[in-house]
């Protein structure tokens, strides 16, 4: 039996829900600001050892241009709750940043199992 994971939106389950407005570049999600900076900015969340380098960036972290991806498997509920549940969090925790739709299922180009792309 697996064990259980804590809901990514523990402390935000009374919150209100997040518009689905997108800023003016067309392509990134609007998220509320807060005036609250992250407590992740000063120190590590729990499980993360912050002996060992938690975060590997070369410059201070408000300035830095990174780019997330979480990956999980489109076609495991469970996973997909998950990845949904984080990607939000990441929206309420982290307003200052560009944060892209969540997709529910692989983007880019197809292939068949041949390798050729498909054209369906």
């Amino acid at each position: 039996m697996a064990n259980p994971v804590q809901s990514p939106l523990t402390g935000y389950e009374n919150a209100e829900p997040l518009p689905d407005t997108l800023n003016p570049d067309g392509k990134s999600l609007y998220n509320p600001p807060t005036n609250v900076k992250s407590s992740a900015y000063e120190e590590f969340p729990q499980p993360i050892d912050s002996s060992n380098n938690g975060f590997d960036f070369h410059k201070p972290l408000e300035s830095a241009h990174a780019v997330t991806t979480v990956y999980y498997m489109h076609n495991v509920p469970s996973e997909m709750k998950y990845a949904r549940e984080l990607h939000e969090r990441i929206r309420r925790e982290f307003p200052e940043l560009r944060i892209y739709k969540f997709w529910e299922k692989p983007i880019g180009e197809e292939f068949s199992l041949q390798g050729t792309p498909r054209c369906d």
